[in-house]
């Protein structure tokens, strides 16, 4: 029975090692960042805010493939006026290399913002935002890629006015032509009201851009 079960472990473990796994790297980052206004009095510069951001990044690399896992907070406040603020978020990535011309891409995560003061109306303006989105690219030929990519974001707040979905929609293509490398891009951007009683407007914005960049070195 129990040569069995060890059997049935080294089974079950021999996809993983077959993966040849790399230790994860961690990097952990602590960030302060401050403002400071001119005091119209004695015309001096006095301290207004202070922001401070902690992060724990995790990269795992298997193959073909990496993954990414990131965990952030941040916390706000404002010495001379209202508008603390405090968030937590989580997010979750993973590339994917299919042979010589495909990658793929996902992005998971989720955010809670948090603000200890009410709005103008005296309404809580605390939201959770889920967000999910892909990525793939395409190398048509050497030196020439396709790339596309969709992701929405969707922002419960409690208060169900502030409510809303947004979803990005992005493509691509660049090319090196010898020293030149030729690019144009598209994304489009569309933001909707979430759930009968939000209030928020519809509207879209759109950005396309073309670029070209010279390097003689190559």
């Amino acid at each position: 029975m129990k040569k069995s079960m060890v059997l049935l472990l080294l089974f079950a473990c021999l996809p993983a090692w077959s993966l040849d796994w790399k230790l994860p790297v961690f990097t952990l980052k602590y960030e302060a960042a401050g403002d400071a206004n001119e005091d119209p009095e004695d015309e001096t510069l006095q301290p207004s805010s202070l922001r401070n951001t902690a992060s724990l990044h995790v990269k795992e690399d298997v193959e073909s493939a990496s993954f990414g896992l990131t965990v952030r907070g941040s916390v706000k406040d404002y010495y001379q006026q209202a508008g603390d603020y405090a968030y937590l978020d989580l997010d979750q990535d993973g590339t994917f290399h299919i042979g010589e011309a495909w990658k793929l891409g996902y992005l998971l995560g989720v955010k809670s913002m948090r603000f200890p003061e009410l709005d103008s109306q005296g309404l809580p303006k605390d939201t959770l935002s889920l967000n999910a989105g892909t990525t793939a690219a395409f190398s048509v030929v050497k030196g020439t890629t396709l790339e596309a990519g969709t992701a929405g974001r969707w922002e419960l707040a409690d208060n169900a006015r502030e409510s809303m979905q947004v979803y990005v929609v992005t493509a691509g293509i660049s090319s090196r032509l010898g020293e030149w490398l030729l690019g144009a891009h598209y994304r489009g951007e569309f933001r909707l009201p979430l759930g009968p009683s939000s209030g928020v407007g519809s509207n879209t914005y759109n950005t396309a851009s073309v670029s070209m960049q010279w390097d003689p070195n190559r």
